[in-house]
């Protein structure tokens, strides 16, 4: 049996210790790759939830779902065909001709601007601070508000408004609804004020689509 020099059982020893660092590093080093990669991935969800914001999302229960016939106030119209469009376009004419909400603006507002409308009605409810961003995206022929700080309803709670055709009838509805976060009112309350403030909005639309179709005005 030949006899290894010892250069060579020196040079034997050091390529099997260096194996052996290898094995032992090895897992180390993909486990540092893994926990890398899912730092990168954790930090990509993070920022998405911030721009949709989804790290700040407020827990929400519906006050109210309205639908209304857009008509004037006259008995002998159960609703009117026009079309969904018209209303828009009336409202970015003028936004507060119809819209009767205190410090609504008269040009129509820019996505995501910032409105400090302010609530106000008799009776216990008085006037209340109603701080909303306008938002359009997702909606067709309608806006919904998105409460700020300071909201009667409480930040993050959403009011959707939406003009559309009935199937059956193709007459033009006015569909509102609300989710709220934290109201600092009653239900009750806030739902009596609601509902008598967007019957006005619906009545004053019905009215100026009826003159802008009637020779009558």
């Amino acid at each position: 049996m030949l006899t290894r020099s010892p250069l060579i059982r020196k040079l034997s020893n050091l390529a099997v210790a260096g194996a052996a660092m290898l094995a032992v590093l090895a897992p180390a080093g993909v486990a540092s790759a893994h926990g890398d990669a899912a730092v990168v991935k954790k930090s990509r969800a993070t920022v998405a939830e911030k721009n949709t914001g989804a790290a700040s999302a407020v827990k929400l229960r519906k006050l109210y779902d309205w639908r209304f016939h857009v008509k004037p106030n006259n008995a002998k119209y159960i609703g009117r065909p026009w079309r969904a469009s018209e209303p828009m376009q009336e409202l970015k004419r003028c936004f507060n001709c119809t819209f009767p909400v205190k410090n609504a603006p008269k040009k129509y507002p820019k996505e995501g601007q910032l409105i400090k409308l302010k609530a106000c009605a008799a009776g216990p409810f008085g006037c209340r601070n109603a701080p909303v961003k306008f938002y359009t995206k997702g909606m067709k022929n309608g806006w919904y508000f998105v409460a700020q700080k300071g909201h009667f309803d409480g930040a993050g709670s959403k009011v959707y408004f939406q003009f559309y055709n009935e199937k059956k009838t193709g007459y033009l509805m006015l569909h509102v609804w609300a989710h709220v976060a934290k109201p600092s009112v009653p239900d009750s309350v806030n739902k009596s004020f609601a509902r008598g403030k967007w019957q006005d909005f619906n009545h004053k639309m019905g009215v100026k689509m009826h003159c802008k179709h009637s020779s009558q005005c």
